[in-house]
């Protein structure tokens, strides 16, 4: 387990520093085929955000927040999937971390530890993964950043 935490941590700060190193971060554009079969270019940032929760179905997303696409970073692989998953929005700290204590385990996660705090942090795991959730305090607004990795 110690060695998937670390893991976790390396790929998470490769990734974050490869995506500050590129600069300005340019979203992707989408092709998609109208109707008469000619390709249609799309940068809805809505697509993004639920190509992102598509790519991870067990991780439950507060309807209070919306994915920070600038700092967000995924990794897919054919094997597997992983990244960095920032969320900003309205809404308290202690009610965010009363929402993954519950909704995490909801989606067959188990809780390894927490600590609570003005800046919380929260470890799950499932056979093969792990998530690190962080959650800030920011007035009446906050942050959350779900770190997932390989266990």
């Amino acid at each position: 387990m110690k060695s998937g935490i670390f893991s976790l941590f390396i790929a998470v700060f490769a990734l974050s520093g490869c995506a500050e190193l590129a600069g300005n971060y340019k979203r992707p554009d989408v092709e998609t085929y109208d109707e008469s079969g000619k390709i249609q270019t799309v940068t809805n940032s809505q697509s993004f955000e639920a190509g992102i929760i598509k790519s991870f179905p067990d991780i439950p997303i507060p309807s209070s927040h919306r994915i920070d696409l600038e700092k967000t970073v995924i990794f897919t692989s054919p094997t597997q999937t992983m990244g960095k998953i920032a969320l900003a929005g309205r809404g308290d700290a202690d009610s965010l971390f009363r929402f993954f204590e519950t909704q995490m385990v909801n989606n067959g996660w188990s809780l390894v530890n927490s600590f609570q705090s003005s800046t919380s942090s929260m470890y799950f795991a499932k056979p093969g993964r792990f998530v690190a959730i962080i959650i800030e305090a920011r007035g009446k607004n906050s942050a959350v950043y779900l770190n997932i990795g390989p266990e």
